[in-house]
């Protein structure tokens, strides 16, 4: 890649005027001010400086420039960063295919095999029937890149050898199963595939509709889970709708692909859709990285849940929307009547499904409802409220709501506020004491929309991980932009001979103490895409690399001591709960060397 692109991205956006299209801006003297994007947070401690190109927490610590605020709002690689910089500032980026790594290569056999299904799809009048039938136009399809799976076992395989790509990447890819004697075939065969793309737009795996019932095959089939594609972290269409969901002020949240394709197609485009991803029930995975649902309430905390009105949809939708209001959203739930899904609305009357979404109702009113309905003895109510609604009620944070909602239920159901508070607090208390036993006896629970912090086996935290299924793909936590950009300095300076960079290796592996071997195996397995983010970051700028390599060592040693210091104040709460003197000692102690130490680094700035 040409490496004056990086320069003339950040020539053409002010970080300012980056970060203000994601989040609201307070001017505050010559910087900007806002809440936090990266953790919850009631007051601002978020600034970011015109002058200097850079943001930083004085909550959570995050810190960086245009690139890395992209790269953790997004949940992206740099390379995905740098796609939606490069097209918002009209930057053409040219890179040099010799030199990319396999992730790079994965991103490209992803493509290839997207524009091979494109292909195929106006050769097999099944798959247009379809299609038209569902009442999907022929430019909406070719947005969406919607194309077909020929029947056959390798023509896929085929196609994608003849381009020199081995089996194992096929097969790395998602793309190709092998049997157990050896024999290698298409995963995806006589289906309607839609592509599934991360943030940046990027093909990183498909879901394909079956249309021929064989009895054996599942209706629909998703990609495994990959070095591109983990499910918990990808929605479908969030790459189309996020500036919708930006615009607008909330999210509708669809179960399939049809249902967001026909959304879009109405012009309700700030929709995404569950297909082939999971929710999990945290914003942050175990090891950092943010959840396909945490990715959402960045952009907005609104939410409208649209899931089909059958039994098993109508359940699908209450996980949902447990999980949005755990993580501190503003959940409500569009009532399809009929036993309609969204896309059946739209054929059939798109101002339907916008009326459908208007009369939206807030979850606790919503499931309040069908209780009273479901529950024709009064003496049950008291009981199914419990079960049903309270948990809701429980994950809701603002006291204010709270009320609101206690007196709605009060006299909805007949029943005295103070025997609902009662209840409530109960249900209250078994959900946190659920928490706390899901995190383990060494952490605490996390709270909506924070990271665990705690440690994994190898002695570092768990947002400290730089590969988080083991496949080399890095987590943009804070701790990890810095540890990147780091140690790919590091290795620029080494492959320009750099004298110097001797004695920085030598002083990052002090630092690094008994995590420097596996960190070091970390970053040789992804070694040619942090050189490459390395080069574009910092490699026309070779005069200040010192500089560079100074600033991003001590805010790397500030972070592990930082840490540290975390997780010993989080056993000291544990042991002063547990009584343990002897313990609650040591730590205490800990806790008042680690603080030293962090001030001393402070120091050096």
């Amino acid at each position: 890649m040409n490496r004056t692109a990086v320069e003339q991205i950040k020539e053409r956006i002010s970080i300012d005027e980056l970060i203000g299209s994601y989040v609201k801006l307070e001017k505050a003297g010559k910087s900007f001010k806002a809440r936090c994007p990266f953790h919850n947070e009631k007051s601002p401690s978020f600034f970011v400086s015109p002058d200097r190109g850079g943001y930083y927490c004085f909550g959570c610590g995050a810190k960086g420039d245009i690139f890395s605020f992209v790269e953790q709002f997004e949940g992206l690689d740099f390379r995905g960063a740098l796609k939606i910089l490069a097209e918002k500032a009209g930057v053409k980026l040219v890179f040099d295919q010799k030199a990319d790594g396999e992730r790079e290569r994965l991103f490209q056999i992803m493509e290839d095999a997207t524009q091979y299904f494109e292909g195929q799809f106006s050769k097999n009048t099944e798959a247009t029937d379809y299609v038209k039938r569902r009442g999907i136009k022929d430019e909406t399809r070719a947005e969406f890149r919607i194309g077909w799976a020929p029947e056959g076992w390798q023509h896929l395989i085929d196609h994608l050898r003849a381009k020199k790509y081995s089996d194992m990447l096929i097969e790395k890819a998602g793309l190709g199963k092998k049997t157990e004697d050896g024999k290698f075939y298409d995963r995806f065969r006589g289906r309607v595939v839609f592509p599934i793309n991360d943030s940046s737009g990027r093909v990183v795996a498909f879901s394909g509709r079956i249309l021929k019932d064989d009895g054996k095959s599942a209706k629909y089939l998703n990609s495994p889970d990959t070095p591109l594609y983990d499910k918990s972290q990808v929605l479908y269409g969030l790459d189309k709708a996020k500036s919708d969901i930006r615009r607008l002020g909330y999210s509708i949240f669809v179960e399939g692909q049809m249902d967001l394709v026909m959304s879009h197609q109405a012009g309700i485009k700030n929709t995404v859709a569950s297909s082939g991803t999971a929710l999990t029930d945290e914003a942050f995975s175990e090891t950092g990285a943010v959840s396909n649902l945490g990715l959402v309430r960045r952009l907005s905390p609104n939410i409208i849940i649209a899931f089909d009105s059958d039994t098993a949809g109508r359940k699908a939708a209450l996980r949902a929307a447990g999980i949005a209001l755990s993580m501190g959203m503003d959940v409500k739930i569009a009532d399809l009547v009929g036993g309609k899904d969204p896309a059946d609305l739209v054929l059939n009357n798109p101002e339907d499904w916008k009326t459908a979404l208007r009369t939206a109702k807030p979850i606790i009113e919503f499931e309040l409802s069908n209780v009273i309905n479901d529950t024709p003895d009064h003496r049950k109510i008291a009981r199914a409220l419990r079960d049903r609604v309270f948990p809701f009620l429980a994950r809701i944070d603002s006291q204010m709501d709270k009320d609101h909602f206690v007196q709605l239920i009060a006299d909805k159901a007949n029943i005295g506020k103070d025997s609902i508070w009662q209840d409530l607090r109960a249900v209250e208390e078994k959900i946190k004491q659920e928490r706390v036993s899901n995190s383990g006896s060494t952490t605490s629970a996390v709270s909506a929309g924070e990271s665990d912090l705690s440690t994994s086996t190898d002695g570092r935290t768990k947002r400290d991980a730089l590969s988080p299924r083991g496949d080399g793909v890095a987590v943009p936590s804070r701790i990890d932009l810095v540890e990147r950009r780091m140690f790919g300095l590091l290795m620029l300076m080494e492959k320009e001979q750099i004298p110097i960079a001797a004695d920085y290796r030598a002083r990052i592996q002090k630092i690094c103490d008994g995590s420097y071997a596996d960190r070091c195996a970390r970053i040789d397995s992804i070694s040619s895409d942090i050189l490459f983010e390395a080069d574009a970051m910092f490699g026309s700028d070779t005069d200040r690399w010192n500089i560079h390599m100074t600033e991003l060592i001590t805010n790397f040693e500030t972070d592990l001591v930082n840490q540290e210091l975390i997780d010993s104040m989080q056993e000291l709460k544990i042991a002063e709960k547990a009584g343990d003197t002897a313990r609650v000692s040591e730590l205490a102690k800990k806790c008042q060397i680690l603080s030293i130490k962090k001030a001393e680094i402070g120091k050096k700035r």
